[in-house]
């Protein structure tokens, strides 16, 4: 069963220990979808992602690009490292 972005949302609310409010979260929301996208983009299955390192995984690159300087992107080395398991992880187990 897929996890929709509304339940992806949750366990990164859990994992940023994030406020509740409809700002918060619409804001949480296009970020998680965002790192999701990217996630997919670099090889990682759905079922990776939704794995606890997955949602881990997840939830350290929302906080990443929580607080964006203007013109600035930068994942840390965490999330990479972690994103390149779960590609690898992913050509494994398909």
């Amino acid at each position: 069963m897929s996890l929709t972005n509304e339940e992806l949302l949750e366990k990164v609310k859990l994992g940023l220990n994030a406020d509740d409010s409809d700002d918060n979260d619409n804001n949480l929301l296009i970020k998680t979808i965002g790192v999701k996208q990217y996630m997919l983009n670099s090889g990682v299955s759905k079922e990776q992602i939704e794995t606890d390192l997955g949602i881990v995984t997840l939830t350290i690159g929302v906080n990443d690009v929580w607080d964006l300087t203007q013109g600035e992107l930068k994942f840390s080395a965490l999330f990479n490292c972690m994103t390149t398991q779960l590609s690898i992880k992913s050509l494994i187990t398909t």
